[in-house]
């Protein structure tokens, strides 16, 4: 859902990264859309938005609620560059013709400088050319006029966010020295899609600086290979991974006491590979209270020793299960065996699933999920087998989906979440929304087929690649 709406904002954007070259360097956050009005790719989910009436219903919505100030929609029509900095911010634009005109209509005092018609007051100053705006804290305004300009993104792609933490911040909060440590171990987290043919490709890279706090360092740039997906039972989704609980709860007790907070968190017998397999099965009913409240998913984890972390697992179960339980409706109870499963009441969260093997322990969540763990395995999804080429011997952890099935899933909670959300005295606004987003999401979800992506650790730095399919 969340790259849906990422593909969405790129949607008649423009020319962002030449427009990003135009900010003044040294931000420590930044973000485009790159140029695609000619684009081939987008123009399918293009026609679905305005199919599904959510582009009519707002702009009539907006254009009588503010009038011609609707037009201010297309403000990022062309393009739009972002830059955040440690003591200002500078964003420019190319609007539409439309936004420029209300846009230059509403500014008052403008005066000539560098080409430019500038204005504004003391703490934001706005910019017109010919084709772009700008918006700006006055000290990167002034950069800007001056032609101190030549920012860069540490990535590509058609659509980018990147930020990294602000040093002097981190150490003006005077910060106890492991928490100061951890808090500067992180250099830098970018994001950057970019459109292909027959879909789309991603990459997610954290940037750390492991001399500052090794032990962090060491948790998020594991060594160990994940668990084979290919063995696992069939679902919608498959996700495989790294990271060790057991030296996690040892380094969080050991931040947390530097607040003179004492964490009883002992994971000593779980290990570090974990894998979730996500299922088909029912939304959650209306009221909340039958199975399916924590989504219908199988969980796997690694263990060192089988009996102290059933024992451990029960004790959290019963935490989880007196905090979601009223008092006297429910609480913790065990129900018996389905199977080679023991069946546990969690409270109001409801029946869990969970079975304990040599080596690993698996958590159903669901009784879809538990039926779902007799299913053939990965390697003979033809789908599953065609993407997995892709993944390096040396990955720390990789996920392979069915996109469109899984927006599918998502509709049917979404189609019962709307309308208690909206509630039964809104108007119809609210009401024709959630039907139009509902319609656009059945539309779009019809173009999504499997995509996969994967960890790996280059150097100190841990990468996350994706393929998707879309039908454009």
């Amino acid at each position: 859902m969340a790259r849906l709406i990422c593909l969405l904002l790129l949607l008649g954007s423009a020319s962002a990264q030449n427009l990003l070259a135009l900010a003044p360097q040294g931000a420590v956050a930044g973000f485009y859309l790159n140029d695609l009005r000619g684009s081939q790719s987008l123009r399918g989910l293009a026609t679905d938005w305005k199919q599904s009436g959510i582009e009519a219903l707002l702009n009539r919505e907006l254009r009588q609620q503010v009038g011609s100030n609707a037009a201010l929609l297309g403000i990022a029509a062309g393009g739009l560059a972002a830059a955040l900095y440690s003591d200002g911010f500078f964003v420019i634009a190319r609007p539409s013709a439309e936004a420029m005109k209300v846009l230059r209509r509403d500014a008052k005092g403008l005066r000539s400088q560098s080409s430019w018609l500038v204005g504004g007051d003391r703490d934001v100053e706005i910019g017109f050319s010919r084709e772009l705006v700008f918006f700006a804290s006055p000290k990167y305004a002034r950069l800007f006029l001056q032609n101190r300009r030549g920012l860069q993104a540490p990535v590509r792609g058609d659509i980018v966010l990147w930020a990294a933490p602000p040093q002097e911040l981190i150490g003006s909060l005077g910060l106890p020295p492991r928490t100061n440590g951890a808090a500067r171990t992180i250099r830098r987290f970018s994001y950057a899609i970019q459109l292909t043919p027959g879909g789309y490709s991603e990459e997610i890279r954290l940037d750390l600086n492991p001399t500052v706090d090794p032990a962090l360092a060491s948790l998020l740039l594991p060594k160990e290979r994940p668990y084979n997906a290919a063995d696992l039972p069939q679902g919608y989704a498959v996700s495989t991974g790294v990271f060790d609980l057991s030296r996690f709860a040892a380094y969080l007790s050991g931040l947390l006491r530097e607040f003179d907070v004492r964490l009883n968190l002992d994971l000593r017998a779980f290990g570090a590979r974990f894998a979730t397999v996500t299922v088909p099965g029912p939304p959650p009913a209306s009221d909340g209270r039958r199975e399916a409240i924590l989504g219908h998913s199988l969980i796997y984890s690694e263990l060192r020793d089988p009996a102290t972390a059933e024992a451990n697992l029960l004790a959290l179960l019963q935490s989880l299960a007196a905090f979601a339980s009223p008092e006297g409706q429910g609480g913790f109870r065990v129900l018996g065996k389905e199977g080679d499963f023991k069946a546990v009441e969690v409270g109001l969260m409801g029946v869990l699933y969970y079975k304990l093997e040599s080596s690993r322990l698996v958590i159903a969540t669901s009784k879809s999920a538990l039926a779902a763990s007799k299913n053939p395995p990965w390697r003979n999804d033809p789908g599953f087998q065609r993407f997995r080429a892709r993944i390096p011997a040396h990955a720390v952890g990789y996920t392979f989906s069915n996109q469109g099935a899984l927006l599918q899933q998502q509709l049917g909670s979404l189609r019962d979440m709307l309308p208690q959300t909206i509630g039964n005295q809104r108007g119809g606004l609210e009401r024709g929304l959630a039907q139009s987003l509902t319609r656009f999401l059945e539309l779009a979800g019809r173009r999504f087929g499997p995509g996969l992506s994967y960890a790996v650790v280059e150097g100190n730095s841990l990468v996350s690649r994706g393929f998707y399919e879309v039908r454009w």
